[in-house]
């Protein structure tokens, strides 16, 4: 019994401090010559950014060959789509008569798209276009904010 408790205390500890280690910003890179990168946000220092790609795998990229950043917080837009196309089926199928089939079968894709409308505003994202080198340390207090090392 004193092994279980062990084990489980273990797993209490681990897996938020593993969960705080978690990338919560996805970033996409353009450089000049237009090569993309894409990864978790990890850090922003004086020359350049770090990103996560797969597995552990980091990325650096000179802050003078960037030419455009894109930042995004996953998480809000597909549930609130859920949501609008599961709201409007149940009130077809809670509507009695042929209205409520029609209701509940045009309803979802206008859910679906009524969820979309409506969390566009509160995604989390941001954009820096035509950036150049000098730009860099000028912005680079605004990006810390979105990485995983502070």
């Amino acid at each position: 019994m004193k092994i279980a408790l062990i084990i489980l205390l273990a797993f209490a500890m681990y897996f938020p401090s593993q969960a705080q280690n978690r990338g919560k910003y996805k970033i996409k890179v353009v450089e000049h010559n237009h090569k993309r990168h894409r990864g978790i946000f990890y850090a922003a220092n004086d020359n350049g950014l770090i990103l996560y790609r797969r597995k552990g795998d980091t990325t650096f990229v000179k802050a003078e060959n960037i030419s455009a950043l894109y930042i995004s917080r996953p998480g809000i837009v597909v549930p609130m789509a859920v949501i609008g196309g599961v709201a409007l089926f149940i009130v077809g199928a809670t509507t009695p008569g042929i209205d409520g089939a029609a209701l509940a079968i045009a309803g979802v894709p206008l859910g679906v798209a009524g969820g979309l409308l409506l969390s566009q505003p509160f995604a989390n994202k941001r954009y820096y276009r035509k950036l150049e080198a000098k730009d860099f340390p000028l912005i680079k207090s605004d990006l810390r904010k979105y990485t995983v090392v502070k």
